[in-house]
C-alpha cells in the first residue's frame, strides 16, 4: 500500500496532466463536427450581415435623398449616418459634411482629437439632427 502511496505522491502531477489531456480529447471527439463546420458557418454570417449592412445602406441613402429633394425640411429633421468599423475619425468626418451637418472636416478632426475620443467613435446607423453641433455630434456617435 505504501509503494502505490508513493507512486501517486511522485507522479502526482503527470496524472494530472494525462487527466487533462483526456478530457480535452474526449471534447474535441465528441465536437468535432462543429470544429470543423465552423468555418462555413462563419462565411455564410458574413454573408448574410454584408448584405443586410448593404441594403441597410442603401435604404438609408434613399432616405437621404428623399430627406434632401422634400421642399420645408426645417433644421431639427434628422440626417442618417452609418459609421462602419473600418471607418476613422476622417472618413466620419468626410460623412458628416457630405450629409451637411459640418462645414470643415479639419475642424471637426481636431475637435474629435482634442477630445480624445478618436478611438470611441462606434459603427452603426445615428439620426443627427440637422444644425448640431460638433459637441452634439460627437456625444451622438460615442456614446
Amino acid at each position: 500500500m505504501r509503494k502505490l502511496k508513493d507512486f501517486f505522491y511522485d507522479k502526482n502531477d503527470i496524472i494530472i496532466v494525462l487527466l487533462i489531456v483526456a478530457a480535452a480529447a474526449f471534447i474535441i471527439y465528441n465536437r468535432i463536427d462543429a470544429i470543423m463546420d465552423y468555418p462555413e458557418t462563419y462565411a455564410k454570417e458574413a454573408a448574410e450581415t454584408a448584405t443586410e449592412t448593404q441594403t441597410a445602406e442603401e435604404t438609408d441613402q434613399q432616405a437621404q435623398e428623399t430627406e434632401s429633394t422634400t421642399p420645408g425640411s426645417s433644421a431639427s429633421d434628422p440626417v442618417s449616418i452609418t459609421i462602419d468599423d473600418a471607418d476613422t475619425s476622417s472618413s466620419v468626418a468626410t460623412k458628416l459634411q457630405e450629409a451637411g451637418l459640418i462645414e470643415d472636416t479639419g475642424a471637426f478632426e481636431t475637435y474629435v482629437n482634442s477630445a480624445g475620443k478618436a478611438s470611441s467613435i462606434r459603427s452603426g446607423t445615428f439620426q443627427i439632427p440637422k444644425g448640431s453641433s460638433s459637441e452634439e455630434i460627437l456625444n451622438i456617435i460615442t456614446q
